[in-house]
């Protein structure tokens, strides 16, 4: 019997962490115009304590050649902060994709897990009506456990945006990898970057793909069915 449960445990394991091959055609807007991608979210995409090109977004950029990119992160904003500057520090951009990381603020100053995801929610709603693709980098703030990730998927599933999980996994609990107890150094910059880079690329190939095809045949031909969630758990 002991035997049978620890081949069941293992087997729950394999299933619940093995990769996943997403169906990015899913994605809403994957055949949305222009080149400039925005990253908006706190502290952690604004790059506080380094330097501007150490910064993740910054690396992202260079690493996939993005032609134009905005750093749209404000130290200290809660969701509901990036929820009231859409329109300022997005739309005006008119991206093609936009990433969206908040999360942490809401957890340190204990804003109620359900007003959190409402905020994430008319976020992510937002942008998806202006017809842009969205990419969530989700926080793990939780000790034992993940409080927002269920809530994240829900956001992500509804809108067809894409889910990055965990993107700070690991980061804060090496004192390598962080310049303060709450924000990555350098060198978790660069770790941050790489997991992004996973995401985004086949993410943009397959964009492009798409938006070269509607190029090449009428306008009028339908987008793919932009409802799911595409997530991508890095490693």
């Amino acid at each position: 019997m002991a035997g049978a449960l620890v081949l069941l445990a293992l087997a729950t394991v394999w299933y619940v962490t093995r990769p996943v091959r997403p169906d990015l055609r899913r994605v809403a807007n994957l055949g949305a115009p222009g080149e400039v991608v925005v990253f908006f979210g706190d502290s952690i995409t604004q790059g506080y304590g380094v330097r501007p090109e150490e910064s993740f977004p910054a690396l992202v950029a260079r690493d996939l050649g993005l032609a134009t990119f905005v750093n749209a992160g404000v130290p200290g904003d809660t969701m509901a902060a990036g929820l009231v500057r859409i329109e300022r520090d997005v739309l005006p951009h008119r991206p093609r994709l936009t990433l969206v990381e908040f999360g942490g603020n809401d957890f340190l100053r204990r804003v109620p897990l359900e007003e959190t995801l409402e905020n994430l929610d008319g976020i992510v709603k937002t942008l998806i009506a202006q017809g842009m693709m969205v990419v969530i980098l989700e926080v793990n703030v939780g000790l034992m456990g993940d409080p927002y990730l269920q809530g994240y998927r829900a956001v992500a599933e509804r809108h067809g945006a894409v889910l990055a999980e965990d993107v700070l996994r690991g980061i804060l609990s090496q004192p390598d990898l962080r310049g303060d107890p709450i924000h990555p150094n350098a060198r978790g910059h660069r770790v941050i970057a790489d997991r992004v880079v996973k995401v985004l690329r086949p993410l943009l190939k397959e964009a492009n793909r798409r938006r070269g095809s509607l190029g090449k045949s009428s306008q009028d031909s339908p987008l793919p069915d932009s409802r799911g969630v595409v997530t991508l758990v890095m490693s």
